[in-house]
């Protein structure tokens, strides 16, 4: 925290971020350019001003008035007063301008007043965080670490800008991302985060977020009676695994449920008509005769997705349909196109991320396929993959990676980024990454070594140099160890006894976090927050065994399951909850001598 003042704390922040020490806190969000003005909100711990809203506010507005109200009262002890009407002396204005679309914001400043503008939907609510995460050096961590600057006299001195953001879904598929006050303040707009309309709302899916073949034509219902609706074999014969795509019926039903789906659900921006997650595709003489024209079985399922794209689009035209390039549908089709309220969800599976999870996409084969499909479409989203699925808590130091990703997808007409990552539950870093990338997300031209180093230097106070120390470790494994780290086997799923994970590692990193815990000590809060961070050391230990660290293997077992279970860790990989399976594994492990003692 910033020690009171008798001047407006931003700016003495905006002096101190220009010439910081090392290793000290910056605000790395600080916008470029002159202040357009001072505005004095707070003095001597009494109110200065109002926070001004419209005559008959819409409830996006009230909601950024009253979370800017709670955040200026964190700062300096002081409620201001919202009111209603016409500006009447120092004032922060907040106003809706739709020429900011429905998620951008503008901020001025002249004369005693600030004018918070925002889009139709979060934008009001986006220009209120991005003045007190930018302007003000405030910081939302995650849904309990927020960073405040303290003082008694608030002197506002915004940049004006302008800026709208180029993904409309931006998440980091995280699970302490899913929060939707968490998505709110760090302004992601992700479909697993359900912030609700009376806040500016978020990429609403219904129930139609993937793989939603089964569920348009459940097998339950209509294989008996009509086998012909579900994909053929070559041996002639039905199976319910995937549904005929070339079927006219099958149009029928996919179009009245969608608009079904849509009725029930008034608020939904996209929803999904997809194939089942598996690599089986119909062999039916129409959808054969099609695939092998078009060169892709994407044909086939756009052949279908348009019909339903089509069928909407009178009715509900501000909503898309989405489908998945993946696998075997990644292929562009020679010259069927999606409609222009198709949106391509292309993923970077077996083409990228899941043999070379520490390549940047934009060397990796996957490159080709974004590049082709934004040759002939111009509405793209990408589903990323950054956490080795088969052990959340494994060291992945990828970071870079995912922000090259960020602009790379881009660049290349996205207009949504989903970062899958440890979605079932606590993850390797998955606070920082969430942070880090929320915010590329919104703006890629931030610079993510700034942003890591924003979010250790605010989050883990006294202990951050040995946390720093943990990340250099990291990176100088990537250096060490790049042809490993460039085609690692077992892909992204590698094992923990890969050779990247030896006893250097294992010895340097425990060092460097014994040295976290004592910076800690007589914060139980930092402590905490140092050993989640060491989750990941101690499950390659665990993983590794006694023959690896045969002299304390019963304690790390234990100090794994005691931070585990204060961190309500289910999932150590995806799928169903294996901690507990795992745990006993570790346990049964641990050396005769060591459970009599």
């Amino acid at each position: 925290m910033m020690k009171k003042c008798g001047v407006g704390f931003l700016v003495s922040l905006l002096i101190i971020s220009a010439s910081a020490a090392p290793g000290e806190w910056q605000n790395v969000l600080r916008p470029k350019g002159e202040p357009a003005a001072k505005v004095k909100v707070v003095k001597g711990g009494k109110s200065a001003a109002t926070i001004q809203l419209q005559e008959h506010p819409t409830v996006h507005e009230s909601k950024a008035a009253a979370d800017l109200q709670q955040w200026i009262h964190g700062i300096t002890g002081v409620t201001i007063e919202i009111k209603s009407g016409k500006p009447r002396g120092v004032s922060i204005s907040i106003v809706t301008d739709p020429t900011l679309g429905e998620e951008g914001y503008a901020i001025s400043a002249k004369r005693g007043q600030i004018v918070l503008s925002g889009g139709t939907q979060r934008g009001v609510i986006n220009s209120v965080y991005a003045l007190l995460e930018e302007d003000m050096g405030c910081r939302f961590y995650t849904s309990e670490s927020v960073r405040l600057p303290k003082t008694s006299t608030l002197i506002i001195a915004p940049v004006a800008r302008r800026y709208i953001p180029r993904l409309k879904i931006r998440e980091p598929f995280y699970r302490c991302a899913s929060d939707q006050v968490w998505s709110i303040r760090n302004r992601s707009n992700a479909p697993t985060a359900p912030v609700p309309e009376e806040y500016g709302g978020h990429m609403d899916y219904a129930a139609m977020f993937v793989h939603t073949a089964s569920q348009i034509l459940p097998a339950e219902k209509y294989f008996a009676a009509h086998p012909d609706y579900f994909a053929q074999k070559a041996d002639g014969t039905r199976t319910t695994t995937q549904i005929c795509p070339t079927h006219p019926e099958v149009a029928k039903i996919a179009i009245d449920y969608v608009r079904q789906m849509l009725k029930d659900n008034p608020h939904t921006e996209i929803v999904s008509v997809s194939k089942n997650d598996n690599t089986e595709v119909c062999l039916c003489e129409r959808c054969k005769t099609l695939r092998d024209a078009e060169g892709s079985d994407m044909a086939n399922q756009l052949f279908l997705v348009n019909q339903v794209a089509e069928a909407v689009e009178k009715d509900y035209p501000m909503v898309a349909i989405d489908t998945l390039a993946y696998l075997e549908t990644i292929q562009v089709p020679k010259t069927v196109r999606p409609r222009k309220n198709v949106v391509i969800r292309l993923c970077n599976d077996s083409v990228g991320a899941w043999s070379h999870p520490f390549t940047p996409a934009a060397q990796c084969d996957v490159a080709n396929f974004v590049k082709s499909w934004s040759e002939v479409h111009n509405r793209i989203s990408i589903w990323d993959y950054n956490v080795n699925f088969s052990h959340y808590l494994a060291p992945m130091p990828n970071l870079d990676v995912m922000a090259a990703n960020i602009r790379f997808w881009i660049n290349n007409h996205a207009e949504g980024v989903m970062l899958q990552g440890g979605y079932q539950g606590p993850a390797e870093r998955d606070e920082l990454k969430s942070w880090v990338t929320a915010k590329l997300l919104w703006n890629p031209a931030w610079d993510e070594k700034a942003l890591a180093l924003d979010f250790i230097r605010g989050h883990y106070g006294k202990a951050a140099p040995a946390i720093e120390e943990y990340e250099a470790l990291l990176a100088q494994m990537r250096t060490e160890y790049a042809k490993e780290m460039a085609s690692p086997a077992g892909g992204i799923r590698y094992p923990m006894d890969s050779p990247f994970f030896n006893l250097e590692f294992v010895v340097k990193a425990t060092q460097i976090f014994t040295r976290a815990r004592k910076l800690a000590l007589g914060d139980d809060v930092l402590v905490r927050r140092v050993e989640r961070a060491k989750l990941p050391l101690l499950y390659v230990k665990c993983m590794r065994g006694p023959e690896f660290f045969a002299d304390d293997y019963d304690r790390v077992v234990g100090a794994f399951e005691r931070i585990a279970r204060t961190e309500k860790i289910q999932f150590l990989q995806e799928g169903g909850p294996d901690f507990e399976s795992k745990l006993a594994g570790f346990k049964s492990r641990i050396p005769k001598a060591a459970n009599s003692q």
